[in-house]
């Protein structure tokens, strides 16, 4: 079977839909000689931020001379960027070699029950796993699928758990407030492993649940404070203290960046002894980190951003961003969003800064039609619908003047297919 083949048989499982639950990955793992046993993890959940601060720690423990995994989802381009260690991709053939040892495995469990049928994210995430194990990292850096008590990963052996702020998030899956989402995230402890989350509406019901398996908490902006000092499009200065004072420029852009970073310190910190995580290593895994499709500048004159803003808080995060990096300036959106997003939400924080709204559809079924993003961003600017993500970006970039700024936001997806177009998310 050729690799694309492969890639379409893997993506094929998508129609098993998302299933919650340990039982499925444990069985699936357990047949491979669970390999999720075989290496340390610190384990990354939340709403918004997890995957810049996976990036972030991946960084500092590379810094300090570790081998590192880093299982994170989704894909930007390519199915590879998931799986990485030491920060290379895995290879194809690494790819097809481990989903050709898992694929007896799970047939064999489908064939017993159809509710045993490992779905996309379980196969995903046991060849991240059996890669570890073959690679002999020092430790993973593991990103949530969604939620956390019930997701997949929730398997590892954590030496420290993160919860980034929380959200409002699939619904449908963990509960329709907040706090009912914030238990489901918290399900990720584990008894006397280290909690670091950040200051928060939620931050209680994240302390309760610590308290109850005692769990040593870290909470960012109250036991660890952070400082930027100055910022522009090529980076932020920023200063993290919690006893260690760290100053350190930052290539992430975006307001919401040095929290991000202020949590993998105080990660750091909270782990130090058992890696021997200098105030070096920190510093220089900071200032290395890079994360593409996040706040990224691509191209210049005219400026051409992409960034993963998804949902309404990561919206008014994109917002907040672009009036400080643009003063006073109106951009041109290229937009495709999932429809179980709150587009009305989205409409309402990006709106008023556009000049213009480009709507497209990104390849998959799970996206809105252009014309409901016509609809919803009708009222705030002029609205031009252009079916395909790649031509929606080449019509935003042809109209624009050399001193103009372009953003592609709205999913992954739609990011994902304008940084194939544009480069940069290698």
């Amino acid at each position: 079977m050729d690799y694309e083949a492969l890639l379409k048989e893997l993506y094929g499982l998508e129609r098993f839909g998302i299933k919650l639950g340990l039982d499925v990955i444990r069985d699936l793992l357990r047949r491979l000689g669970n390999p999720h046993e075989s290496f340390p993890a610190i384990h990354v959940t939340g709403t918004n931020g997890k995957g810049s601060v996976c990036a972030y720690l991946a960084s500092i423990f590379r810094a300090a001379g570790h081998r590192v995994g880093l299982y994170t989802s989704p894909h930007l381009v390519k199915f590879n960027e998931r799986i990485r260690v030491d920060g290379v991709m895995i290879a194809d053939e690494n790819v097809a070699r481990l989903y050709a040892r898992i694929k007896p495995h799970a047939s064999a469990m489908a064939a017993q029950s159809e509710t045993n049928q490992p779905t996309f994210f379980e196969v995903t995430t046991a060849m991240a796993f059996d890669d570890f194990r073959e690679q002999k990292i020092d430790v993973g850096v593991v990103e949530v699928g969604m939620g956390g008590r019930m997701d997949a990963t929730n398997v590892v052996r954590s030496k420290a758990c993160v919860v980034t702020r929380v959200e409002l998030e699939h619904t449908e899956h963990l509960g329709k407030s907040v706090d009912r989402i914030a238990r489901e995230k918290a399900g990720i402890l584990k008894a006397g492993v280290p909690l670091v989350t950040v200051d928060q509406p939620a931050l209680g019901i994240l302390v309760d649940r610590a308290g109850e398996l005692g769990c040593p908490v870290t909470v960012v902006g109250r036991d660890v404070r952070y400082q930027r000092s100055s910022f522009d499009l090529e980076g932020q200065d920023v200063v993290l203290e919690n006893g260690l004072s760290v100053a350190v420029r930052i290539l992430l852009l975006g307001a919401f960046q040095p929290e991000n970073a202020a949590i993998a310190f105080a990660t750091a910190l909270a782990v130090k002894g058992e890696w021997a995580l200098t105030k070096q290593a920190i510093e220089e895994g900071l200032r290395t980190t890079r994360w593409p499709g996040r706040l990224q500048v691509v191209r210049r004159h005219p400026y051409v951003i992409v960034d993963g803003a998804h949902n309404a808080p990561a919206a008014r995060a994109l917002g907040e961003s672009l009036r400080e990096l643009f003063p006073g300036r109106k951009v041109t959106f290229v937009l495709g969003i999932l429809n179980d997003k709150d587009l009305a939400g989205i409409a309402r924080h990006l709106g008023p800064l556009a000049a213009k709204v480009v709507a497209t559809k990104p390849g998959t079924p799970r996206a809105f039609e252009a014309e409901d993003l016509s609809r919803a961003f009708g009222p705030h600017a002029p609205v031009e619908v252009v079916p395909g993500v790649k031509d929606a970006v080449t019509r935003a970039m042809g109209a624009a003047g050399p001193e103009d700024v372009v953003v592609v936001a709205g999913s992954i997806y739609t990011i994902g297919e304008a940084l194939e177009l544009l480069g940069g998310w290698e």
